[in-house]
């Protein structure tokens, strides 16, 4: 295992609940940043320790170009873990699925690995339909060069989408995409990560308790790739709720209550 000191700051927000707990690893969203995180904080038991890193080219991390690599992007943020992390949940959002996938594969030790709308591919295939047409990223690609409060609208717009108060909802997260935005390197290495990452293979092999949380009315991560999920690992904790991309931002409490339960199957004494 990769064991570094953390850098100082990096967006990383942490609570100690003891020596060799499981310690919980928030990797956010494409556009956004660690501080994204702070509502499912906020809704977890004070005891739970948790990470929650900017991914590079967001927030306040530099190097926007590591994140087109998942495997690049995975080394940064094992790097920037304590030293005295012993056993990883690691937990991505959207595209931070890919980085936490590519970071469970390269730990060596116990730990345990939580999609929250995300999948290990992100575009369609013949065998993986439940995903995004390639040409919604390159749209993404085309706006990349244009207004950045309109793709900042636009992003949180489809977020949103699916929730009971989606307007809302999409004020909130284009507030958090302006109050520490990425770097247009870093965004534009994201949607090359979202474009040809394929993970599928560090899902159905990793040697540990796997979970995901999928929104029944996700625009970008449909609700229908639990199957494909479950045909790969059928010993896999799959859940979910109503709403969109991101309506466990605005209602964090179910997503809270879903990941208690399985941070409690990794500890640092067990190798699943």
């Amino acid at each position: 295992m990769i064991r570094k000191p953390p850098p100082a700051g990096q967006g990383a927000d942490m609570t100690r609940a003891g020596p060799r707990a499981p310690t919980l690893v928030l990797l956010h969203g494409w556009g956004f940043s660690g501080a994204v995180w702070a509502p499912l904080r906020a809704a977890l038991p004070a005891t739970v320790r948790v990470l929650a890193p900017d991914l590079p080219g967001h927030g306040a991390a530099g190097d926007g170009g590591r994140l087109a690599d998942p495997e690049a992007a995975a080394a940064a943020v094992i790097a920037g873990l304590p030293q005295d992390v012993d056993c990883p949940v690691w937990a991505g959002w959207s595209l931070g699925g890919l980085v936490a996938l590519a970071a469970a594969r390269q730990w060596t030790g116990p730990q345990g690995l939580l999609l929250v709308g995300a999948s290990p591919r992100f575009v369609r295939a013949d065998a993986w339909p439940a995903a995004l047409p390639v040409a919604e990223l390159d749209d993404f690609r085309q706006a990349l060069a244009g207004d950045r409060r309109r793709l900042e609208r636009r992003l949180a717009m489809l977020c949103a989408r699916g929730s009971v108060d989606a307007a809302s909802l999409a004020r909130d997260l284009a507030n958090r995409l302006q109050a520490a935005p990425a770097t247009p390197r870093g965004l534009q290495a994201g949607l090359d990560l979202l474009a040809t990452a394929d993970l599928r293979g560090a899902w159905q092999g990793l040697p540990a308790p796997v979970a995901a949380w999928l929104a029944a009315d996700d625009a970008l991560v449909p609700a229908a790739v639990a199957r494909e999920l479950r045909a790969l690992r059928p010993d896999s904790h799959i859940g979910g709720g109503p709403g969109g991309h991101a309506d466990w931002i605005a209602r964090p409490q179910a997503l809270a209550d879903f990941a208690g339960p399985f941070l409690n199957q990794c500890s640092a004494g067990e190798q699943a």
